[in-house]
């Protein structure tokens, strides 16, 4: 999950990217891709529903 949070953020040090190309299972970064994904959607929608009222 730490590596698909670094993703998002887009910073990461090209030693511990290729360290994380080596060792992490594709299914398992997918996964946490979609949930860090979904995730970051459901807070951006209650950040607007709390500041858009209505």
């Amino acid at each position: 999950m730490k590596a698909v949070l670094w993703s998002f953020a887009g910073i990461r040090r090209r030693r511990d990217y290729s360290q994380d190309a080596e060792s992490l299972n594709p299914l398992a970064v997918v996964v946490a891709g979609v949930l860090g994904g979904l995730v970051f959607v459901l807070v951006l929608v209650a950040v607007v529903n709390w500041i858009v009222p209505g």
